[in-house]
């Protein structure tokens, strides 16, 4: 459940991030213009979901550490 929540909320971040950086360029642009800014948050989103699942299981891990600690 960590690791898809945690995922989720950061690549849902990255794709709102890359819109609103890109809203300003291809908001000017044609409507290729727009498709592109699709396609490119999707990417981002896909990309960062990717990344965080991978790593996740060891902040996990490192969190689930901290508490049996305490």
């Amino acid at each position: 459940m960590f690791i898809e929540s945690s995922s989720f909320a950061v690549s849902a971040t990255a794709g709102i991030l890359t819109v609103k950086a890109g809203v300003a360029f291809f908001v000017l642009a044609t409507p290729v213009g727009w498709i592109g800014l699709i396609v490119t948050a999707a990417a981002a989103s896909i990309i960062t979901n990717d990344l965080v699942k991978g790593s996740s299981g060891s902040w996990y891990d490192k969190i689930m550490r901290q508490v049996d600690s305490r």
